[in-house]
């Protein structure tokens, strides 16, 4: 047998349950922050001296830092969803095999 083939995957379905909800909870934290990160900085935030350097600076840190906190959102959003398809499946798999096991004890 190859590694892979004589591997034992084993689902839980409490701890994919439990995986949903961290996910959910990471991806409403991202969507927190996000909105946060879009407040506007006045001219002279850090002074007047630095107002035509640092508030643009910041301003484009933020903008960016925002981007890649959505995109953090988006990504366990996805992920959420696609373990709680995987949940769902497991689900009714385990269902299944239940149901025809019972049937054949009844034969």
């Amino acid at each position: 047998m190859t590694g892979a083939a004589n591997q034992r995957i084993v689902l839980d379905g409490d701890i994919l349950t439990s995986q949903v909800s961290t996910l959910r909870e990471a991806s409403s934290a991202f969507s927190s922050v996000a909105g946060k990160v879009d407040t506007p900085l006045s001219g002279d935030a850090f002074g007047l001296l630095s107002q035509g350097i640092l508030v643009p600076a910041v301003q484009a840190l933020a903008g960016r830092s925002r981007e890649l906190v959505t995109a953090a959102r988006e990504l366990t959003e996805k992920m959420a969803d696609g373990t709680a398809t995987a949940l769902k499946a497991f689900s009714s798999l385990e269902e299944d095999a239940v149901d025809a096991f019972n049937k054949g004890d009844d034969s």
